[in-house]
């Protein structure tokens, strides 16, 4: 059955306020998408401020994962409630505009957990309202004509793509390195920040000359409330040979501090014990019973109870009871609980060897491709999407604004990107990877004004234009819906290799000393730190180094290759 088949060939009122509904529903997603995008904005400034001033304006701490998604989301935002004055009057491109970016808005949202969960559970309602037959009525039969086309070309362009072994290489190596970066908690033997400072220098493939320290939290309760006295609690406690990997036998900690029995003035008998016992030996047994299996006690009355027990150097498995016990009942009585397992383990490993305070080299280049990864996103998102704005409303204005647009390009064009780079670092004050991508933003902007106002120039005058302009179609509308879609191939080149060119800048930044502070996992930053033992540990600098090579010669080919596949003279060859 073909598509015309499917959509009613009259339009009822049953359709109209359908349509109508989906209208409100999208409106008041996009402003609450404005809301959480200004939310998320405004964080991040403040953690910007707190950085650049020393004040203590303690944001929520995940705002700082989601800059990126933040500014998307205004973005994409701002775009549908433009399109929404077109959903309501039924206008066909607004409902094919609103359906592609409602799908863009699942994938930023995806990446943001509970919340961006939540969200995007509102956008596919708006989806599956969109593809019923009373809204399909208005939109879908130009959509899928206009589609069939777009997917032919994207066949064909794909078919090119494949016949590119570089540009295939290109894209398998950034795939590789964005999954090593979204999986760097799972791949990374070590925190990014992490140090053995007993491990300076260590070769590729050597083991640690230090154990590690855990803690194993049963009980974590900072006020913790019995509801009636006396009261206990206990759980099974396996001791395996994970926890007996060096000759430090594992403990377990009690703490049992601030006690407080409030308006009541009662008497608090605090006992912790250890029985040699299994959870289901344990529960059917009355105290008594569960004496001879005891293997350490410790009580306090009206006190604090702090207190390692070590426990038996071999496997077993244990029940730990923590009782209190008052004189009579009580409903005030509180106190900070803690049960934790203490025991050592071996350090993993260094695969890739270690820097000169003790630093993983392996797991640090994983944890600062998401730090480098990001940047690069950021910064080319950011100078893309200002300078395009910028570029296309000078272009296609001319006269005065033209003028001094252009003029202020010249300025930024007149000084190296990396001295003027620095030289906002340096005006900013502040060491961090965020002062970083400001300043980079700032730098890269004229670029993409200059080749969207030569692009815009050439295409405001041809014929479609005249003919959109007789239509009475808005400067805006021109300019946003026909003008600038048919000028962004060249920007497209441009911005993948230009994410090459940020990572490049970037950790030049960092190893000249403008970059973050000692401990952040950077790529520029692991090979300045590795600058001075480069004779006598070559591996600090060799695979960061390889790092960013390889980043950004993928980067390289795959904009080279796209450059050759949209070239019109050479694309059908």
């Amino acid at each position: 059955m073909d598509s015309d088949s499917q959509i009613p060939v009259f339009q009822d009122e049953g359709s109209s306020s359908l349509s109508s509904m989906f209208g409100t529903i999208q409106i008041v997603f996009v402003m609450i998408s404005l809301l959480v995008g200004g939310i998320i904005l405004l964080g991040n400034l403040a953690y910007f401020i707190e950085e650049l001033l020393g004040m203590t304006l303690v944001p929520p701490a995940f705002l700082g994962n989601w800059a990126i998604q933040g500014l998307l989301i205004l973005v994409l935002a701002l775009f549908l409630l433009r399109t929404n004055a077109g959903v309501m009057e039924r206008v066909p491109d607004a409902f094919s505009s609103s359906f592609y970016l409602n799908l863009f808005m699942i994938v930023v949202y995806l990446t943001m957990g509970t919340l961006g969960l939540a969200m995007a559970s509102i956008v596919v309602i708006q989806l599956i309202l969109m593809l019923l037959p009373g809204v399909r009525y208005y939109w879908w039969v130009e959509f899928v004509e206009d589609t069939k086309p777009r997917v032919k070309e994207t066949r064909f362009t794909l078919h090119l793509v494949r016949k590119s072994p570089l540009v295939v290489v290109g894209i398998a190596i950034i795939v590789f390195m964005v999954s090593v970066a979204l999986a760097a908690p799972m791949l990374a033997t070590y925190k990014g920040e992490d140090m053995v400072f007993k491990d300076v220098r260590l070769p590729p493939g050597s083991p640690s000359n230090d154990i590690k320290l855990n803690y194993l939290y049963y009980l974590n309760q900072r006020t913790y409330d019995p509801t009636i006295m006396p009261q206990y609690k206990y759980e099974e406690l396996t001791i395996t040979s994970k926890y007996l990997e060096t000759v430090e036998i594992p403990r377990i900690f009690i703490g049992v501090s601030d006690l407080d029995t409030k308006t009541d003035a009662v008497s608090v008998n605090v006992t912790f014990r250890v029985y040699n016992l299994t959870q289901a030996q344990y529960e059917p047994m009355t105290p008594a019973e569960r004496l001879s299996y005891l293997y350490a006690n410790v009580s306090v009355v009206d006190q604090n109870l702090l207190q390692y027990i070590t426990l038996p150097d071999k496997e077993g498995v244990y029940v730990w009871e923590l009782q209190f016990i008052a004189a009579y009942k009580t409903t005030t009585w509180s106190a900070n609980t803690r049960v934790v397992l203490a025991y050592y383990s071996n350090y993993p490993i260094h695969i890739w060897g270690t820097d000169n305070y003790g630093g993983d080299i392996y797991s640090r280049i994983i944890w600062a491709s998401q730090q480098d990864l990001r940047i690069a996103l950021s910064v080319v998102l950011v100078a893309l999407s200002s300078g395009a704005v910028i570029g296309a409303v000078s272009g296609y204005y001319g006269g005065k604004l033209d003028e001094l647009v252009m003029r202020v390009t010249d300025i930024f064009f007149a000084f190296p990107g990396l001295v003027l780079a620095m030289a906002i670092v340096m005006a900013l004050g502040v060491r961090s990877l965020t002062t970083i991508s400001i300043a980079l933003m700032i730098t890269w902007w004229p670029t993409y004004a200059r080749l969207v106002r030569g692009q815009v120039l050439s295409e405001r005058e041809k014929l479609y234009i005249e003919a959109a302009r007789s239509s009475g179609a808005s400067d805006s509308r021109i300019l946003f819906s026909h003008i600038l879609p048919n000028t962004i191939q060249p920007v497209i080149v441009q911005a993948t290799m230009d994410f090459g060119s940020v990572i490049l800048v970037a950790a030049g930044l960092s190893f000249i000393g403008f970059g973050p502070p000692v401990g952040t996992s950077e790529w520029g930053m692991m090979i300045a730190r590795g600058q001075n033992y480069i004779l006598s540990s070559p591996w600090m600098t060799l695979y960061p180094g390889l790092a960013i090579l390889v980043t950004a010669l993928a980067f390289n080919l795959v904009g080279d290759g796209i450059r050759d596949i949209l070239d019109p003279k050479l694309r059908r060859r």
